[in-house]
């Protein structure tokens, strides 16, 4: 059983790794192309803790209809409200600034709502999985690995769109931190919200967020990642998938 006080740290050490990853986009010049490779590792590694983690443990409580119905519940949720926020100037909010210039378009700051929106959305159910994930008698420690790179990939390359169209430091670095404050505060309600609801509810809501989590991946990530990727992405994105598993294989 995860102590309390395991659980707090480790849901705030996932969570702070929004504002690091803007403090080192903030700080170094980092390259599109690492950026992109950044996001492919990131994305296969959330990829790979979908299926493993998430999917393949609702399976053993639920029939495959039932899981499939979910994840198509889940993935259909985000992408209405994702469409939503981008009609609302939230559309490239993951976008580098080299992504930005070659698309020629920027991130308003008449936008910040929308973006901030978007962001929370991002990240709101990778909270709601580690919580689940939290509740379990296996190790967490892989997922939370898995996510906390995820939200280092994505915080970089935001950070770098917003810094490009005149988003000052400030306002980027509130984001950032309140970002992970909210991410914090939901997983550890997402945790004492299992222990409410019982076990019953369990495979339903891991089958949900593994619906979300791809989602967030495909529209989220992978343009990212794909946009004048560098050499052999796809390699990269299998390396985060082996990644995961050998973490996982040794929690």
């Amino acid at each position: 059983m995860t102590s309390l006080i395991d659980i707090i740290w480790l849901s705030a050490l996932v969570a702070l790794c929004f504002p690091m990853g803007a403090v080192l986009s903030l700080t170094l010049n980092i390259s599109h192309r690492m950026t992109a490779a950044f996001m492919a590792l990131g994305a296969g590694l959330l990829i790979a803790a979908s299926f493993l983690d998430l999917i393949n443990a609702s399976l053993h409580d639920l029939a495959l209809p039932s899981v499939i119905a979910m994840i198509l519940a889940a993935a259909t949720l985000f992408s209405g409200a994702n469409w939503w926020l981008s009609k609302r100037g939230a559309k490239h909010r993951k976008r580098c600034a080299t992504c930005l210039d070659d698309m020629d378009t920027e991130l308003s700051p008449d936008n910040g709502l929308a973006i901030t929106l978007g962001t929370i959305l991002d990240a709101i159910p990778e909270a709601l999985v580690l919580g689940v994930t939290l509740t379990g008698s296996g190790s967490a420690i892989p997922l939370a690995v898995a996510l906390g790179l995820g939200n280092v990939a994505q915080s970089v390359s935001s950070t770098s769109g917003l810094k490009a169209s005149n988003v000052s430091t400030l306002h980027i670095m509130i984001l950032w931190v309140g970002l992970a404050i909210i991410v914090t505060l939901t997983t550890l309600m997402s945790y004492a919200l299992m222990g409410t609801l019982g076990p019953n509810l369990k495979p339903w809501l891991e089958a949900f967020a593994a619906g979300i989590l791809l989602a967030m991946v495909c529209e989220a990530m992978l343009p990212e990642a794909h946009h004048k990727s560098p050499a052999f992405s796809g390699l990269i994105g299998t390396l985060g998938v082996c990644v995961y598993l050998a973490i996982h294989g040794v929690m």
